[in-house]
């Protein structure tokens, strides 16, 4: 559902930093190495984005939908 906005952000700003990343420019080798942990942070984090949280939502969810469906072992219903 949010994939089209996170990954056009994500692609804005690495194409942004990729002047920056060459070290185009006079002085622009001092600003590179920035620029590449910038695009490799940004790379990370979009995957993180995209992937690692939707799969861990859905196992919590998951998880929680289980433990609601299980009865009480006591007899007694849980309190709220």
């Amino acid at each position: 559902m949010r994939f089209r906005p996170v990954l056009m952000t994500a692609l804005a700003m690495i194409i942004g930093m990729l002047p920056m990343a060459l070290g185009l420019g006079e002085g622009g080798e001092q600003n590179a190495p920035l620029g590449r942990a910038v695009i490799g942070g940004l790379i990370c984090s979009t995957i993180a984005t995209l992937v690692f949280v939707p799969v861990v939502f859905s196992l919590v969810h998951d998880w929680q939908a289980r433990r609601a469906a299980q009865p009480s072992s006591t007899g007694v219903p849980d309190a709220i």
